[in-house]
């Protein structure tokens, strides 16, 4: 069984937040920041999105619902709330 993301969602799995602070020091899960990066798991049907399954991206902090499915942690965002995916410096346009 999968999950289809329907009206305009993309289905997210986060990445973990920071457990360590570049000075060493270990944050206590209640310390850490909510992450705001994450890759994109499913793309509603027929959609014609500008991401792909697979991309890395950047959504706001708090955007969309946390659902566990198959003991992992996922996120339900509306398209409206990614903000920008990760590419390949050459693959900008000047």
């Amino acid at each position: 069984m999968a999950i289809q993301p329907l009206n305009g969602n993309v289905l997210v799995k986060p990445l973990e937040a920071a457990t360590q602070t570049q000075g060493g020091l270990y944050l206590p899960e209640t310390a850490r920041e909510v992450s705001a990066e994450g890759v994109i798991q499913a793309l509603p049907p027929g959609d014609g999105a500008e991401v792909t399954i697979g991309d890395r991206v950047l959504y706001k902090r708090f955007a969309g619902e946390e659902i566990s499915f198959g003991g992992e942690k996922l996120r339900l965002i509306p398209q409206g709330d990614l903000l920008a995916k990760y590419v390949e410096a050459d693959a900008i346009p000047s």
